[in-house]
């Protein structure tokens, strides 16, 4: 049984986690499922943007409680290395343009699988929690950078330290999230996000996330020759070109990723 389903609408590879009956927990088998549906996505030269959400009400509880993962002792180490920290890693440093819909809760590593995302939208009534306290766990699936990154070390510290859920309007309001949206309104808005990232230059939304995120950890020098050197790679496409002309002609650019 495959534990995530993909399907294609236009330019946009949409993966749904399918795991509902345990809120999409991470149970064997989902990550590598999820893992080669990504790897398909990004190999497909007509998928230009991803978007990724959950079936049911959950969008993703992170370890599925009871199983193998909870019984590994020290060896969860290695199985983070193996398949959870490359997935991550993956989806950061793709070139293609990531829309997160978090249409339900998101707990532990499902908190970190969604901030992995480009841009992340969530239903009103989604929350997200650190678990791991509550569980007697460490940190894990990227939390302890990507919060602190979002929203600050005071606060991503008192989310951790006391697990406590933070709902998706706080999440927006500080920051953690780009939008909060009507749950009936999830799905239309984040595939309008996506379309209109599928109709935008690939080349220049690569170079966009390889520049921020290249800039996390870089000083000024650093980045500004950075922003030079991706600058030089844009200004010698024929995207640039179209899009240079689309604004003086006053209509919708053509881009073709060349």
């Amino acid at each position: 049984m495959a534990w995530v389903k993909s399907e294609t609408r236009g330019a946009v590879a949409v993966l749904t986690l399918d795991n509902p009956e345990q809120y999409n927990a991470m149970r064997p088998g989902l990550l590598a499922d999820l893992n080669a549906a990504l790897d398909a996505a990004l190999a497909d030269a007509t998928v230009r943007a991803i978007l990724l959400t959950g079936a049911g009400k959950g969008f993703c509880a992170g370890a599925q409680l009871g199983g193998a993962t909870f019984e590994a002792g020290a060896n969860v180490a290695p199985w983070m290395r193996a398949e959870l920290s490359p997935l991550l890693e993956k989806m950061r440093g793709a070139n293609k343009p990531i829309v997160v819909a978090v249409n339900g809760p998101a707990a532990g590593a499902g908190v970190g699988l969604a901030l992995a995302g480009d841009i992340v939208l969530a239903a009103r009534s989604a929350k997200f929690v650190l678990s791991f306290v509550k569980l007697g766990a460490a940190l894990d699936a990227g939390t302890s950078l990507f919060l602190q990154r979002s929203i600050g070390v005071a606060r991503a510290r008192a989310l951790a330290l006391l697990g406590r859920p933070l709902s998706a309007e706080q999440a927006a309001e500080w920051g953690l999230i780009f939008q909060t949206v009507d749950d009936a309104a999830l799905m239309t808005e984040a595939m309008t996000i996506a379309e209109q990232l599928a109709n935008g230059p690939p080349i220049s939304i690569g170079l966009i996330k390889q520049q921020i995120e290249r800039a996390w950890d870089a000083s000024l020098a650093d980045t500004l020759d950075d922003e030079a050197e991706r600058q030089g790679q844009a200004f010698v496409t024929a995207d640039l070109r179209e899009g240079a002309a689309a604004f003086v002609e006053k209509r919708p650019a053509r881009f073709t990723g060349r």
